[in-house]
């Protein structure tokens, strides 16, 4: 009920006009599809209030859980857009807890294993013709935007204090 009521918002907010919604936490293609099954829902219900729909409307998916980002070329095949949550896929992938003191020294986005999996779905974004976007502490790291660039990813969303050098560094 909540998410209805949510997407019904959205789409009510963005009448006749371009709009990307992403779902969270998705972990395989069938939660997407059942996402995408309330969509529908809502779009019929408003339609027949006589409202009119976002124009575009893209629908895609925040990698976030290391699950998502493992089966990305099957995602790839049924979304408009990824974007990649560095902040959780980093803690999901090493199971650590960013902000308990006791082992925070552990997260680690420069992980080897947090590096395969955000190449992997940059290239399944890529051959699925879907814009793969990247968001969290990594995307603003200075450090960062050269790998990142390397891999492939062209779209950044940073905070407005990061964005001159994240942009001089692209």
């Amino acid at each position: 009920a909540l998410l209805r009521l949510q997407l019904r918002a959205l789409m009510l907010a963005g009448e006749g006009k371009p709009m990307k919604i992403m779902f969270p936490m998705i972990a395989d293609v069938e939660e997407y599809k059942r996402a995408l099954e309330v969509v529908e829902i809502e779009k019929a219900h408003l339609l027949k209030r006589g409202h009119v729909l976002p124009s575009p409307l893209k629908l895609g998916v925040m990698i976030e859980v290391p699950a998502a980002a493992l089966i990305s070329e099957h995602l790839a095949k049924v979304v408009d857009f990824f974007a990649i949550g560095t902040n959780d896929l980093t803690q999901y992938t090493l199971a650590v807890d960013r902000s308990n003191e006791h082992v925070a020294e552990l997260y680690r986005p420069f992980h080897p294993a947090v590096l395969r999996l955000i190449d992997r779905v940059i290239t399944a974004a890529h051959h699925g013709e879907i814009t793969v976007s990247m968001c969290g502490e990594m995307a603003a790291d200075p450090l960062a935007i050269p790998v990142l660039v390397g891999l492939g990813l062209r779209e950044f969303s940073v905070h407005p204090a990061a964005l001159p050098v994240v942009k001089r560094l692209v």
